[in-house]
């Protein structure tokens, strides 16, 4: 079992579970594939299903210098306390014994035809799973809180540097319905956000047993059943963040009918505008978009292109495109993760 001081990614965790079974590996693999939140963004396990997080919320106010035999004000920070919970993560698989023998009769083993079914299935949940790490109740209020819910939490917190709100947003300008998306920067760590892991381990694949289960046809009035071979996958995953400066986003990013960087386009410049906001120890370390929003970031990046002749200078020019952006020069050089578990969205509007 994994020290809960250590940090973790998702296949680490499970693969250094001794209770662990190889096939577990194998799936988490393919859901790391599928949800690169699961293994860019490190996580924690921890003792059973929930912890308290101390959470500064604003720091002393009091100190100051003093003369000789005079004094100051006692001074204290506020702080709050916060519980973080796990929750179930069920993957649920079934596979028709008709269907096990037709694939044995030919060749196909029984590990073979189940590893295909729990991919297949693996890979649906893990898609899901991302979109969770975004947006939280909104995608399914039995899971964890998503980045979302987090922002929207920090907006309501009292920035101690200013006295006002804590505002790590720039909005894009985008309001096409359907069309807005929104670009994630978070800064990853113990209060920082990351992943937590139930129980002090990673997901389990369970083994594979046959049963009478009701089949897909069967309805109340006239129940059907057959005869199957059931597993499933299952941990305890939860979401943290005690420091409510951890996270910032671009908001209605408009990656279909965008004109310009104030009416739905994002480039280094907005990126650089973000960066601005965070605190000076609370720079981010990571961000996420679809692929759809940094190809908007690519086209908007200048190209240079090498002029020959007698100077030997240096121009701007229009084409080649840019590379792909992998990464964010203007907020420290952080990656630029691409992800298909965020969602166009109508417009966001925060409060």
């Amino acid at each position: 079992m994994a020290n809960n001081n250590q940090f973790l990614t998702l296949k680490d965790i499970t693969a250094i579970d001794r209770l662990a079974s190889p096939a577990s590996v194998g799936l988490v693999d393919n859901i790391v594939n599928v949800a690169p939140e699961l293994d860019k963004v490190m996580g924690r396990p921890i003792p059973g299903i929930s912890y308290e997080a101390t959470i500064l919320t604003a720091l002393g106010s009091n100190a100051s210098f003093r003369a000789v035999n005079s004094g100051v004000q006692l001074s204290a920070p506020s702080v709050d306390i916060k519980r973080f919970n796990c929750f179930p993560f069920d993957c649920q698989f079934r596979v028709d014994e008709a269907i096990l023998e037709a694939r044995q009769s030919q060749g196909d083993s029984p590990a073979m035809v189940f590893e295909t079914f729990a991919t297949s299935g693996v890979r649906q949940k893990a898609l899901l799973c991302g979109r969770q790490f975004y947006l939280g109740s909104l995608n399914d209020a039995d899971g964890p809180p998503g980045l979302i819910d987090f922002l929207t939490t920090a907006r309501t917190q009292v920035d101690s540097r200013t006295g006002l709100k804590i505002d790590q947003v720039i909005d894009a300008g985008g309001t096409t319905a359907g069309a807005c998306e929104t670009i994630w920067f978070i800064k990853i760590g113990p209060q920082g956000v990351h992943w937590l892991f139930g129980n002090g381990r990673g997901i389990q694949m369970n083994p594979w047993y046959p049963q009478q289960v009701q089949s897909a046809d069967s309805t109340a009035n006239t129940p059907l059943y057959q005869r199957a071979w059931c597993a499933n996958l299952f941990g305890f995953l939860g979401t943290s963040m005690a420091n409510y400066h951890a996270i910032g986003a671009i908001i209605n990013v408009d990656v279909t009918n965008g004109t310009t960087t104030s009416n739905g386009l994002w480039d280094d410049t907005t990126v650089s505008r973000l960066f601005a906001k965070f605190p000076i120890t609370e720079k981010p370390d990571l961000a996420f978009c679809t692929q759809n929003a940094a190809a908007v970031l690519q086209r908007a990046r200048t190209v240079t292109n090498f002029v020959s002749g007698s100077d030997r200078g240096w121009t701007k020019g229009s084409a080649p495109l840019a590379d792909f952006p992998t990464n964010l020069p203007t907020m420290g050089g952080i990656p630029l993760i691409v992800t298909d578990s965020i969602a166009p969205a109508n417009r966001t509007i925060l409060s």
